[in-house]
């Protein structure tokens, strides 16, 4: 567990949280999306990798390449971690480096997913909602099912069309209690499903936005153009807010990487029949 700016805060948190995948958060602020528009999957040009019925195309200026692997099936452990067998692909050469979290993409067979776990069918459920039609706010978008930790904000959400079907990405960062938004821990998600329903998709990417602290510490310098944190209260919803303007009002290229490229490493997902 990270350490806080606000220890008195924190313990009291952790105490409600360390339990479930989902503790409470601050009520959530409505989120400025954009469900309307749907990039049209385009041919890619970059390392095209494959594994069984999965390939990608990795632009150049993302990563060197990718390592694949089948991951076996887990069925004891947390309810949050249980799994069917599925494929995982760990980018290698990112454009960032050590980073709280590793560029990772996961496939999964979806009803095989939802029928082990139940926090899986909730986000799976969640994320055919919002396929269907339903607006994407923070408190609706799918969470990562294998987090035992809850999703702090939700910024630049845009919906996503793959070669094999469309999903829903955003900006976010997890914890187990209220922690600063900062460029260690925020990740790029994508949550797809095939069109065909078969399928279901994550990506966890690392990412830096211009106006966030290097990482959560208290001695870590805040952009000029950034938002101080609240010392008085710590984080909170005007603070978590605050961040989700800045981080949607930034041009695509600003951010490293890009998402103009994190959505063509998306866009260019095919999932066949096996």
């Amino acid at each position: 567990m990270k350490q806080s700016l606000f220890t008195v805060c924190i313990i009291t948190l952790l105490i409600a949280s360390c339990n479930l995948p989902g503790s409470d958060t601050p009520t959530p602020v409505p989120l400025t999306a954009t469900p309307d528009i749907l990039p049209t999957a385009t041919t890619v040009s970059g390392n095209v990798i494959t594994l069984n019925n999965v390939s990608l195309v990795i632009p150049e200026d993302l990563a060197n390449d990718a390592l694949l692997e089948t991951v076996s099936a887990k069925t004891d452990g947390a309810p949050w971690e249980l799994a069917p067998a599925h494929v995982k692909i760990t980018l290698t050469g990112y454009s960032l480096q050590d980073k709280f979290h590793k560029p990772e993409l996961f496939v999964f067979p979806a009803d095989e997913y939802a029928q082990v776990n139940p926090v899986a069918a909730e986000q799976i459920d969640r994320l055919k909602k919002i396929l269907a039609g339903s607006l994407p706010l923070q408190e609706t978008l799918p969470r990562i099912p294998f987090f035992n930790a809850e999703m702090q904000i939700a910024a630049n959400i845009q919906n996503i069309t793959f070669q094999s079907g469309s999903g829903i990405r955003h900006l976010t960062q997890y914890a187990q209690y209220l922690a600063p938004i900062n460029n260690h821990e925020l990740i790029y998600q994508f949550s797809g499903l095939t069109a065909d329903e078969q399928y279901f998709i994550i990506a966890i990417l690392p990412i830096n936005a211009p106006v966030l602290a290097e990482d959560e510490k208290p001695d870590s310098p805040v952009p000029t153009d950034g938002v101080p944190i609240p010392t008085d209260v710590g984080p909170n919803d005007a603070y978590y807010a605050a961040i989700i303007e800045k981080l949607v009002a930034l041009p695509p290229d600003s951010f490293t990487p890009s998402l103009t490229s994190l959505d063509t490493l998306i866009q260019s997902i095919t999932v066949t029949p096996p």
